[in-house]
């Protein structure tokens, strides 16, 4: 009887460990309130540009992530698009990496183009639409962010939770390390770990 709890115990502590490898939070001025989401208002959208464009220039992608020397960085969205165009203003004077930046709205049904993008925002969109883009993507060398609730848990990369100056960061580093997506200490030097 003793045994049998102490295996369920290591086999729980387990389960949570490899849960807590897979996903790391990283929160910014505060705790995260459940809602509204930030895409939701204008605020909150500027926040999330700013945090995109940080991701932008502290990840690195693989070279067989651009279709030749030339091509652009493309920062790709689907579903609600109002975050647009406050993201093109921030971008359209920008180079990433040395590539001129476009941000582009793709259709949900769209996989092949969104393979093509760096960076895939997915906001507003059904749990089932958001899991089926992730599958289609979960190999290719694609940043997945989104402000959905328990998108990092679920396959997404980077999920963003909070409104207004609160905001949560929660990055799935298993999905990065298999979409080949490097993260420097850069990225992280405004951050504290959550505990």
């Amino acid at each position: 009887m003793k045994s049998s709890r102490l295996y369920s115990g290591i086999h729980s502590l387990r389960r949570a460990a490899l849960v807590g490898a897979c996903v790391v939070v990283i929160l910014f001025a505060g705790n995260a309130s459940a809602s509204p989401r930030l895409s939701e208002t204008e605020a909150g959208r500027l926040v999330m540009v700013n945090y995109i464009i940080h991701f932008a220039h502290h990840i690195q992608w693989p070279i067989e992530a651009f279709n030749g020397t030339g091509a652009p960085f493309r920062v790709c969205i689907v579903g609600d698009d109002q975050i647009r165009e406050p993201l093109w203003a921030r971008l359209k004077h920008q180079s990433i990496d040395g590539r001129r930046a476009s941000v582009e709205t793709l259709a949900h049904g769209e996989l092949r183009r969104a393979r093509d993008c760096q960076l895939l925002l997915m906001l507003a969109l059904p749990r089932a639409d958001q899991l089926e883009i992730i599958g289609a993507l979960q190999f290719f060398p694609v940043l997945t962010m989104s402000d959905s609730p328990r998108f990092a848990a679920t396959g997404g990369m980077v999920e963003f939770s909070g409104s207004g100056s609160n905001v949560a960061l929660r990055l799935n580093k298993t999905m990065l390390e298999r979409a080949e997506l490097k993260t420097g200490s850069s990225l992280f030097r405004l951050t504290r770990l959550a505990p």
